[in-house]
């Protein structure tokens, strides 16, 4: 990844009044990205433990935060022992702030975007860490696997049709690069209108290969325990998948007594819409721990 400018946070003044920020109390931001919501927290006086997957977001980070905050490269599935590790058993806050960032989806060698046609489809956040890349997943997944990973994204006609034209694909010739995928998604219909015929798929795909679902499944219960009582859990997310298992984990612990601060979802505001796209999707919601 060549050096970049800083990733976009989303809905920063949002998360930073959501957390209610306390000089010296302890927060972690489970998605450090490069730092945008960290550094604010930091600016407030809190004291904050980023975690990242990518070693390239937590080195550009450690630039960016010169020593304000606490950095680790990891999987927010470990959340709970990365914090004990890191002497955060107990925090005021922790922030969850889904999907890739908007340097993955410029970065024209690792296949997350359309705009190098000729890029190998890996979509690995972690290419040290994460065996599987994109096209060993649609080179090797059986039609009734493909269907589900598409399913995630895609309504199961559309999903049907585009792991049909997979299937056809390969019989061919092996599905290695962003071009082969583009080709392959020519014609599919996502009733989306205004949307590019391949993102979907694309993100069904990255879905998949970071085990993004499956991930956050694991990690909301283990961070739901490191909150101290009167901690928040924040979470922002930006597709349906990952919106229902937030909002059905927040029901939960809401039927169980804890306080439930977002009846609906915090979306941006329409300016921050406007000047970054990534914010267009982008569903936050608030949960209080309120049992001990």
């Amino acid at each position: 990844m060549n050096q970049p400018k800083y990733h976009e946070s989303v809905m920063v003044s949002e998360v930073v009044e959501s957390l209610h920020v306390k000089k010296a109390h302890k927060y972690i931001d489970a998605t450090l990205g490069t730092g945008g919501h960290l550094l604010e927290i930091a600016n407030l006086g809190g004291d904050v433990l980023g975690i990242d997957m990518d070693p390239e977001m937590v080195r550009i980070s450690e630039s960016r935060l010169a020593g304000k905050a606490r950095l680790v490269q990891g999987n927010f599935i470990n959340i709970d022992k990365i914090a004990e590790d890191q002497g955060y058993g107990r925090v005021s806050g922790i922030l969850f702030d889904l999907g890739v960032s908007n340097l993955h989806l410029k970065d024209l060698g690792r296949g997350f975007s359309f705009e190098n046609p000729d890029a190998s489809l890996d979509m690995r956040i972690n290419p040290e860490t994460q065996g599987i890349k994109a096209s060993d997943l649609l080179n090797a997944l059986r039609g009734d696997q493909l269907r589900e990973m598409f399913e995630t994204t895609l309504e199961p006609g559309a999903a049907r049709w585009i792991t049909d034209r997979v299937l056809s694909f390969r019989e061919n010739q092996a599905i290695k690069t962003v071009s082969d995928l583009l080709t392959i998604c020519r014609g599919l219909r996502t009733g989306k209108s205004g949307l590019n015929e391949a993102t979907l798929p694309f993100l069904a795909i990255r879905i998949a290969v970071n085990s993004e679902l499956d991930n956050i499944k694991l990690a909301l219960p283990k961070a739901y325990k490191l909150l101290e009582k009167g901690g928040r859990l924040v979470v922002i997310s930006f597709h349906s998948g990952e919106d229902e298992i937030v909002k059905d984990f927040f029901k939960e612990k809401q039927n169980s007594g804890d306080k439930l601060i977002t009846f609906k979802p915090v979306v941006p505001e329409e300016s921050e819409k406007e000047v970054n796209k990534r914010a267009r999707s982008a569903r936050m919601r608030i949960l209080e721990k309120t049992n001990d």
